[in-house]
């Protein structure tokens, strides 16, 4: 139903000015869409599973790992603002080991796990999307994903060409870190083993990650 115009609707004479208020309001709306800055993302696989055939839960190793990552994780890169999962099936539990490696996590640090439902078919659109939504704008994320569609989300994130981890390997830790807007993100790659045996300390300095370098302009 039509609803009467408001009596207190400017007159032709105020209308340059509102029009000039708009314009300006537009503008920086436009400034700060897709403008969303996260403080830094990290990125990893599930982790250890059987290789079992229909066997979607972590292995015995893999579970010990989240466990250990729970503690790990906010020691030495801060705590999360939000954890990501890759979407997993509710009825077969496919794909559920990236969830299953992020519960601790989430217990140890009260942050709920956010499941990315067009992750299977958008992982690409998944990592454009948190660097558009200003929710994300400077958040710790720790996304756990299925390792073949991992350098899609990283590419989607602003890192093209992480190297695709092979299917036995579990251990890598990319760290994303965001330092200014239209940027690409300075990206590190952490071995989880040494990480959690104390070879190797989160102060000291990471191997770089496997990416290609910038294209010179």
């Amino acid at each position: 139903m039509l609803r009467p115009w408001p009596e207190s609707v400017p007159s032709s004479r105020g209308l340059p000015g509102l029009a000039a208020t708009l314009f300006i309001g537009a503008l920086l709306l436009q400034s700060t869409a897709g403008q969303a800055l996260p403080n830094q993302v990290l990125l990893l696989r599930h982790g250890h599973k059987t290789g079992e055939l229909n066997h979607f839960n972590l292995s015995p190793e893999g579970f010990q790992r989240a466990i250990a990552l729970a503690t790990l994780l906010p020691a030495c890169f801060g705590n999360p603002t939000h954890i990501v999962s890759y979407y997993f099936d509710p009825i077969t539990s496919k794909n559920s080991r990236s969830y299953q490696t992020l519960v601790p996590l989430a217990i140890a640090t009260g942050v709920n796990i956010a499941i990315d439902l067009d992750s299977p078919t958008s992982s690409l659109q998944s990592g454009k999307t948190i660097l558009r939504d200003p929710h994300y704008d400077g958040a710790n994320l720790v996304i756990a994903w299925e390792h073949r569609r991992l350098p899609l989300l990283a590419e989607g994130l602003g890192v093209p060409g992480l190297a695709q981890l092979a299917d036995d390997d579990f251990d890598p830790l990319v760290l994303l870190r965001y330092r200014q807007r239209g940027l690409p993100p300075e990206v590190r790659q952490f071995s989880q083993r040494d990480l959690v045996s104390g070879r190797h300390t989160c102060a000291e300095p990471p191997m770089p990650a496997a990416v290609p370098p910038a294209p010179s302009r």
